[in-house]
């Protein structure tokens, strides 16, 4: 089942529980100029973290929330974007 409503959620890392959680368009405006809390897919409240972290694994609940496919949204994501064909990943 996919999820209803316009556009795709916004993905969030977590600052307590180091998870992705899904906010939709409405509660991220809705949030705004607030204490940096969002209320994700799943009934969670989220506290951002620093959005220069890098991705965490997504919530499963946020996940089938989102309408995602079973096994979408595991592992490293950062290779899907855009910039990732004309920036290469630094070395470890």
């Amino acid at each position: 089942m996919r999820r209803t409503g316009p556009g795709r959620p916004l993905w969030l890392t977590c600052a307590v529980d180091g998870a992705d959680h899904a906010v939709s368009d409405a509660a991220f405006l809705a949030a705004q100029g607030g204490d940096g809390r969002y209320d994700a897919l799943c009934r969670a409240t989220v506290w951002a973290s620093s959005l220069a972290a890098p991705p965490a694994s997504r919530c499963p609940s946020c996940a089938t929330a989102a309408g995602e496919p079973e096994g979408e949204g595991e592992g490293d994501r950062r290779h899907r974007g855009v910039l990732s064909r004309f920036v290469p990943r630094a070395s470890a």
